[in-house]
């Protein structure tokens, strides 16, 4: 029921189709987890946005977002994803957000909900009307070794 109730609360944004705002290409972004849709996911990049997934280097434009969220929702099925920490500045057509993510996600093919915490830092521009990101960078911490 939870999840049913924070799609509720994103789903407006997420069909903005202009990204209005920096915080309607966040919700947007946020709404295509939650909904495990990788297409909205890639819908919210530029053609030559370079973007640092957490299964890959480095990739660019809407089709590296697609391939690394479509391998993600292969493998597991959302039940939370939200932000926490988050900070979010805008400079004329220049949008910088970062802060922390959480995402709750059960494996497909069987087993227990896993946690993935990390971090994010977004740079996203205003163009011709429409917010759209330029840069996304995820990250996890490395496993302590203690």
């Amino acid at each position: 029921m939870k999840r049913f109730a924070t799609l509720l609360l994103l789903l407006p944004s997420a069909f903005v189709a202009a990204n209005e705002t920096p915080q309607d290409l966040q919700d947007a972004f946020m709404a295509g987890v939650i909904l495990n849709d990788a297409d909205a996911i890639a819908a919210c990049y530029t053609d030559d946005a370079v973007n640092f997934t957490l299964d890959q280097m480095m990739g660019v434009g809407p089709e590296s977002a697609r391939a690394s969220w479509g391998g993600f929702f292969e493998a597991y099925e959302v039940e939370k994803a939200q932000l926490s920490e988050t900070h979010l500045e805008v400079h004329g057509d220049t949008a910088i957000a970062w802060g922390l993510f959480l995402i709750i996600a059960t494996p497909r093919d069987g087993g227990d909900p896993v946690e993935f915490r990390g971090r994010y830092m977004d740079i996203a521009r205003n163009i011709d009307g429409r917010w759209l990101y330029v840069a996304d960078h995820a990250s996890m911490p490395l496993p302590s070794t203690d």
